[in-house]
């Protein structure tokens, strides 16, 4: 455990801009962080309760559930699930939202201990999820639901919910998760699903930025085979059969792994955009596990927000009518190449 005394990112030097607050200050109670006086403990939840607190659900089957916040002795306590990106985040956002309201931050971080996020994951993954051929995470809701080749009704459990889906030859099972698998946890995700045997690939469906200047928010769809994570390159065989035709599609982009949204700063772009064109905080993490196990992975994400900010639409304003509605085009060419990969 340590006192962190880092600065905080500043408006001006991140690559949102003046939006920042709108990205950070909804995330964080800040009449409990007041009352503390900017004095915060995030720590990672050891009990494995997590999942019975921070309800934000609004009509979401899946990623509603966040770390909780309580208020004791004077202190702001941050519960994540036992993640090391996830305990940066949440410090980040934290020391951000301080800054935001002139309050001074006083940010005490205690790490997972090794091993703890697997068996975080290991206890709340249902034990009798059937074994497939691939195993699709992430933006899952929407894909392959039409029949005979899918089973409309999710099986639930709490953390999770799934369905199974039939294309070709191959079958699917779409994992949904009722919290978001943030970083590191999201390669402890692959692991478990891996080595408990319940499926033989994975496949990522989600959202990142983009820091090509070209990159329009939510009209373009990605996908590679290399991710540099902490440094070190990782790299990867695709199985996806890509019609380079399709609208949108781009295929070979480089990727960097990043623990949070609030380490990607002006200066952080100036020096990665010349080697890297995409980047968020699972699929490297993600990419090593299965490497790892010796199982394929790939990834089909969307381009959601641009980091050189020279577009209207990015995390900070995610809800609107315009975005559902590319966001709803891109989900229907992402579930084209699903077709085309397991026919």
């Amino acid at each position: 455990m340590k006192t962190n005394e880092a600065s905080p990112v500043l408006v001006g030097e991140h690559t949102m801009g003046e939006r920042l607050p709108d990205y950070v200050l909804p995330k964080i109670p800040l009449d409990l962080l007041t009352a503390a006086r900017g004095r915060t403990w995030v720590y990672p939840n050891r009990s494995l309760s997590f999942l019975l607190g921070g309800d934000k659900r609004v009509g979401k089957r899946f990623n509603w559930r966040r770390p909780y916040f309580t208020l004791a002795d004077g202190v702001l306590h941050c519960a994540v699930p036992p993640g090391q990106d996830y305990t940066h985040h949440y410090a980040e956002l934290l020391r951000a939202a301080c800054a935001m309201t002139d309050l001074p931050a006083e940010i005490t971080v205690e790490q997972p201990v090794p091993g703890q996020g697997l068996a975080f994951v290991d206890h709340w993954l249902p034990r009798n999820l059937p074994a497939h051929d691939l195993a699709i995470l992430g933006y899952v809701e929407p894909l392959l639901t039409r029949p005979p080749a899918s089973s409309p009704d999710w099986n639930h459990r709490p953390g999770f919910g799934w369905r199974t889906a039939r294309v070709g030859r191959s079958t699917a099972l779409l994992l949904g998760c009722e919290f978001s698998f943030w970083g590191d946890l999201a390669g402890d995700l692959v692991t478990a699903l891996v080595t408990r045997g319940h499926t033989s690939g994975v496949l990522y469906v989600g959202k990142l930025g983009g820091l090509q200047p070209d990159m329009e928010p939510n009209t373009v769809i990605v996908t590679g085979t290399t991710s540099q994570v902490k440094g070190q390159p990782v790299s990867w065989k695709s199985s996806l059969d890509l019609d380079p035709t399709l609208p949108g599609l781009r295929t070979g982009v480089r990727h960097v792994t990043v623990p949070s949204v609030l380490d990607e700063t002006r200066t952080w772009l100036d020096q990665h955009r010349a080697h890297f064109d995409v980047v968020d905080p699972e699929i490297g993490h993600m990419a090593l596990a299965a490497t790892t196990a010796n199982v394929p992975f790939d990834y089909l994400h969307i381009v959601t927000d641009n980091l050189n900010g020279a577009h209207d639409h990015g995390l900070y304003a995610e809800r609107s009518t315009p975005v559902a509605t590319r966001r709803r085009r891109c989900l229907h060419h992402i579930e084209t190449i699903l077709h085309r990969s397991l026919a």
